[in-house]
């Protein structure tokens, strides 16, 4: 890798690497374990909290909670909404109890599972492309990337840090080689520091790297080039709450199949209904246009997880695969044709 041009460093950011990618599942087997031990999972209470994150990869929460389909489902519940940044950050929260159902990204679930969290799949939300984009025209390749050179990422162990590893390993040679260029940082501000030339590259999801090429910004890796058609987010919960909760479990994936097929059907109604939770801050039109690229598409069935697995294995980020995916999943979706 060239030293040149180094990108300036962003103050309060911290750079990860291997070993905090796999101190992840150490300190989260510790979590499990307390929270078996206090029952702080399996709530079955009336309030239902769910974990969400940033971007289109959650349009079918944000259809089914404009719509208040959980709330018809599961009559007499209250269902309270967060947005949470982070697999990892959800990860421990649904340990904790003090949320019970969220979403997660491949890379922190496969950690979870391989570090004997007690979690399941209880739905996909989507097949998406993720691109590791940069603004600046020195950097080209994964080459041009020195040691100085953030590149953000949602988190340790996150599904955009092992595309970046696979990545590395095709084009450098070493899937580790830029593990310390990654800085953590929410997708929504990796996009204006990447814009504001702060950092040299972000590895974000749609809409934020579409966004990023629309000013300027070109894309370095495509993960359809890496892996081929993927899962990204997954709505996943402990296997103690939905014992106790089958009837939430069952809601939930059956609402997320509902907005799912509305929002392959009727695009422009689904659009709406995103640019007015943020308040028209992204238009409908951009909306539109975003949910309908080409590659991305609304499902619940898992799809990549052994293939996916398999890499963090031979990079030694988890310690085994999967027999089946089925294994990581609840019986909402065993029945679909997933991988």
């Amino acid at each position: 890798m060239t030293l040149r041009g180094r990108t300036p460093r962003v103050p309060g950011l911290r750079s990860y690497s291997r070993r905090d990618a796999l101190r992840i599942g150490a300190v989260t087997t510790g979590a499990a374990a307390l929270s078996a031990a206090c029952g702080g999972s399996g709530g079955s209470g009336k309030e239902i909290g769910i974990a969400v994150g940033n971007g289109i990869s959650y349009a079918a929460l944000t259809v089914i909670r404009a719509k208040g389909w959980l709330e018809q489902e599961l009559k007499g519940r209250t269902i309270t909404w967060r947005v949470i940044s982070g697999g990892g950050t959800v990860r421990d929260a649904l340990l904790s109890g003090k949320l019970h159902i969220g979403s997660s990204g491949l890379g922190p679930l496969l950690i979870g599972w391989d570090a004997g969290v007690p979690w399941k799949i209880v739905s996909s939300l989507n097949d998406m492309p993720l691109w590791l984009v940069a603004k600046d025209p020195r950097y080209r390749s994964l080459r041009d990337f020195g040691q100085g050179d953030q590149i953000a990422a949602v988190q340790p162990g996150s599904i955009q840090s092992v595309m970046l590893q696979k990545a590395a390993q095709q084009q450098l040679g070493d899937p580790h080689a830029l593990d310390r260029n990654i800085a953590t940082m929410a997708h929504p501000e990796a996009l204006q520091a990447l814009l504001g030339g702060q950092i040299a590259a972000a590895y974000t999801s749609p809409p934020f790297q579409f966004q990023a090429v629309e000013q300027g910004a070109r894309k370095l890796v495509d993960s359809y080039q890496l892996f081929g058609r993927h899962g990204f987010n997954v709505m996943a919960a402990t296997e103690e709450y939905a014992e106790k909760n089958p009837d939430v479990i069952s809601a939930v994936h059956r609402t997320i199949a509902r907005a799912n097929d509305f929002i392959t059907k009727q695009p422009a109604e689904a659009a709406k209904i995103l640019s007015q939770a943020e308040q028209g801050k992204i238009s409908a039109q951009a909306y539109e246009r975003y949910l309908t690229h080409e590659g991305i598409e609304f499902t619940t069935t898992p799809h990549g997880i052994l293939k996916i697995a398999a890499f963090m294995k031979e990079i030694g980020v988890i310690k085994k695969v999967p027999r089946d995916w089925r294994d990581l999943a609840f019986d909402t979706v065993k029945k679909e044709n997933g991988s």
